[in-house]
């Protein structure tokens, strides 16, 4: 996390961040900011974080605290791809540690670097899919897949990079 603190914006950053800034000054809300942030650049950034408390009376450890209170916020950047990994009592009894330990061995990621080298995925544990009947389950951006195996794991991963790569072609 230190590097993404030391970030510097480049002007294109800081065109960005007004405009957002600007479309949004009369909403008066951190949130509104953060979320458009958010898409735009795909995580929160340290100096999007100086400069909204530059421009609003918002400081930078209330936003930070909305930011690591909510899950849609990131302050590292994040993979095309998120891939959710529900640890919630149904995936877990039916294995989801030893699906997710695999899932971040074989791209190649960690608890500290969830995203991949080429930003193609970010591997997210969360509480509860919601769909405990289909457990163990994993969602791919907002696609659910469930009654996982560590080959159907595989496999849907595979294809998510066969496709992208068929994009490139």
């Amino acid at each position: 996390m230190e590097e993404k603190l030391n970030e510097t914006a480049t002007q294109e950053d800081l065109q960005l961040l007004d405009s957002i800034y600007k479309e949004n000054k009369d909403k008066d809300s951190v949130m509104i900011y953060l979320q458009k942030i958010q898409s735009e650049m795909g995580y929160v950034p340290q100096y999007a974080i100086k400069y909204l408390a530059g421009k609003t009376k918002a400081s930078e450890s209330h936003m930070f605290g909305v930011i690591t209170f909510y899950s849609q916020f990131s302050t590292k950047p994040v993979g095309k791809n998120i891939i959710k990994i529900c640890s919630g009592t149904a995936c877990h009894v039916g294995g989801s540690k030893q699906l997710v330990k695999k899932l971040k061995s074989m791209l190649k990621v960690d608890d500290e670097n969830p995203t991949t080298e080429d930003r193609f995925f970010t591997v997210q544990n969360v509480a509860c899919l919601g769909c405990c009947a289909l457990a163990p389950a994993m969602m791919v951006n907002d696609k659910v897949y469930g009654s996982l195996t560590l080959e159907k794991m595989k496999d849907i991963i595979d294809t998510y990079i066969k496709d992208a790569e068929n994009e490139d072609m």
